[in-house]
């Protein structure tokens, strides 16, 4: 097993500031859920391991208390960096299987891409593009903390990418706005009807383990009810195989389906 990081090493942070949360909460229209999710999946986890805590109980619309949550995150960790059977490894499977759920390819009218780190996202775009599945991309997202002393926003640093893999700029569409999940689908959505361009069917492009949420985010927001395709790209990090064997990698994991809960928690899906 990988040695422990320090906890200052990875980044899977919920937003704790109410006025934020608000915010967010706002963004998209209070729906009925639109699919059933199995939060029980972390659970089965947690308890192969000994354990009977339950960290959504520490979640409200109000107060995320992430401060709470750590400590279940970080002892579970140390049972698994102690080995872990079969068992609990086919658990471990079923989390990353369930968040990074994939569609069959078809033709499609858009691709769009979430904001986030790394060249995978927008390369990955491009490779669609070029081989015909889609006569357009949208990338969204303003400039990102990661950036540092960058001037160019997450969706003109995307671009920037997909054109040197050879797409045109005039098939490129930029949302320059988007903070988070729930505006990189809102945002985009807005722009979408402006230009009088609601497509039948799109492509979405989400590193894989975010790929749930990030579908179900944009299809709480686009109410036209286009066909979506989920296309989780690959993360440079962390595998199906082996995430849980990093701090990283769990952290990770374990902060989607608490991400996901709180969605639901505020609404969203």
């Amino acid at each position: 097993m990988a040695q422990k990081t320090d906890n200052k090493s990875y980044k899977p942070f919920l937003a704790t500031d109410k006025e934020y949360l608000k915010k967010v909460a706002g963004a998209i229209e209070a729906k009925a859920p639109l699919e059933d999710i199995p939060f029980n999946l972390l659970h089965d986890v947690i308890n192969s391991l000994g354990f009977d805590d339950n960290p959504y109980e520490l979640l409200n619309p109000d107060n995320l208390q992430i401060e709470a949550v750590q400590p279940i995150v970080d002892k579970v960790f140390d049972a698994i960096s102690r080995g872990v059977s079969k068992t609990t490894k086919e658990k471990l499977y079923a989390l990353w299987d369930y968040l990074c759920e994939s569609d069959p390819l078809e033709k499609s009218n858009l691709i769009f891409v979430f904001g986030g780190g790394g060249e995978t996202r927008p390369k990955e775009a491009a490779r669609l593009y070029k081989e015909g599945l889609a006569p357009k991309i949208l990338f969204t997202g303003q400039k990102a903390s990661y950036m540092k002393d960058a001037t160019l926003t997450e969706a003109e640093a995307f671009a920037n990418i997909a054109e040197r893999e050879g797409v045109p700029k005039e098939d490129i569409i930029l949302e320059k706005e988007a903070v988070n999940t729930v505006e990189n689908a809102t945002k985009s959505v807005a722009i979408l009807r402006r230009i009088g361009n609601l497509p039948e069917k799109i492509i979405l492009i989400q590193i894989a383990y975010q790929m749930r949420r990030a579908y179900l985010t944009f299809k709480s927001a686009a109410d036209w009810k286009p066909k979506l395709i989920r296309f989780p790209a690959p993360s440079a990090k962390f595998k199906r195989e082996d995430y849980f064997m990093s701090k990283d990698g769990w952290s990770y994991i374990f902060f989607e389906f608490i991400k996901l809960y709180a969605a639901r928690l505020m609404k969203h899906f």
